[in-house]
């Protein structure tokens, strides 16, 4: 399984909605949905800010 699978399991296993994520770490959501899908890659930067907004759970808008 890819690092993007398991980000989009995670994701979804907090209920977190695609929106949230990509304020937060400065994207479209169209980008990532590609990018959970494997259809484009997201810069390493994005993808850094992605896996702390899931691990800090910062899902509240703080």
């Amino acid at each position: 399984m890819e690092e993007r699978e398991i980000l989009m399991l995670e994701r979804r296993r907090k209920n977190i909605k695609l929106r949230e994520i990509a304020k937060a770490i400065g994207c479209s959501i169209s980008l990532l949905s590609r990018w959970e899908r494997g259809e484009c890659h997201i810069a390493p930067e994005k993808l850094r800010r992605y896996r702390e907004f899931l691990i800090g759970g910062n899902n509240d808008g703080k």
